[in-house]
């Protein structure tokens, strides 16, 4: 078998066209900074339109309120009267041996002429309910919360719904 020649290598040298064309153009910088720009603006317009239109969304919620507060009869709370009880000492129901002291006032709706008298009443009915109450009635957030409820209650039917709320100063077990 005869050996054939080959042909001789081109010597392949890259002319200065061959390599322009190899080379990827330089992104331009105004390629890159425009759109950035464009959309730096664009999130801030959306940000201030966003803020006013909360704004204004929360002037008209709080004037809706403001209506309904004054059509409602809210009541004024620098009208309110704050007359507190005299304290309550009793005895629990079970165990016998078991005092409970309490400290509460009770807040008007506006100045009474017979403040002293209704408070009395409402020291009365609280020391009759009291007197009915268990250690394990007071055990606890969620009992002492119903404890509250249920005196509020109390108040407000004894006054007739003058007494806006029971405020409970303390509460000592002993």
């Amino acid at each position: 078998m005869a050996k054939l020649p080959l042909p001789a290598a081109r010597e392949a040298t890259p002319t200065e066209a061959d390599t322009e064309m190899r080379r990827s153009p330089l992104p331009e910088r105004g390629g890159v900074l425009k759109p950035a720009f464009f959309l730096t603006v664009l999130a801030v317009a959306a940000g201030l339109g966003l803020g006013v239109h909360l704004v204004r969304y929360a002037q008209i919620a709080d004037a809706g309120q403001q209506q309904d507060a004054a059509a409602g009869g809210e009541h004024d709370p620098l009208t309110s009267r704050l007359y507190r009880l005299k304290p309550i000492v009793t005895n629990l129901t079970e165990p016998a041996d078991v005092w409970l002291r309490l400290d509460a006032a009770i807040v008007f709706e506006d100045e009474m002429p017979n403040s002293e008298i209704v408070s009395a009443e409402i020291s009365e009915d609280l020391l009759a309910f009291l007197k009915t109450l268990k250690v394990g009635q007071l055990e606890g957030a969620t009992q002492l919360q119903h404890l509250r409820e249920d005196l509020r209650d109390r108040v407000a039917i004894r006054s007739g719904g003058d007494v806006r709320d029971l405020i409970i100063e303390s509460l000592v077990v002993q």
